[in-house]
């Protein structure tokens, strides 16, 4: 079989391609995002209170803190989980939200970003029955 100059030029551009494509996977750019998430577009959730944000980032798991006014609305209770690392990097935070009022149950994710805490419905709260369909 002869040797060819343009198959050595083929093997070699499609090596170099490889190379290119490998190192783009093995070297990630540099992320806009200083928290680290990966979650796309602008802010996620609901913005918290710096009151709100401050017992979240200081308090232990199962403290209890009474809100007269809340997002989730007047008279609650609410007491945070353990602290976790999610999946999109960031710390958050399971929250259960009491109504002294009304007695209703509301369970809530709070996740805390650059600007401060916010708040997110649990999303497998449906699945596990923890909240009913609206």
């Amino acid at each position: 079989m002869p040797y060819h100059k343009s198959d050595q030029i083929s093997r070699l551009a499609w090596a170099g391609l490889l190379a290119l494509l490998l190192g783009g996977c093995a070297f990630p750019g540099q992320q806009g995002n200083p928290s680290g998430s990966i979650i796309a577009g602008g802010q996620q959730g609901r913005p918290l209170d710096e009151a709100l944000s401050n017992f979240l980032s200081g308090s232990s798991a199962h403290e209890v803190l009474n809100l007269s006014s809340s997002p989730w609305g007047a008279n609650v209770e609410v007491q945070a989980e353990q602290s976790y690392r999610s999946a999109s990097g960031r710390t958050c935070r399971h929250l259960n939200v009491v109504g002294m009022n009304t007695g209703e149950r509301q369970p809530i994710v709070a996740c805390e970003t650059p600007t401060g805490w916010v708040s997110h419905r649990r999303v497998t709260a449906m699945l596990n029955g923890a909240e009913s369909v609206r």
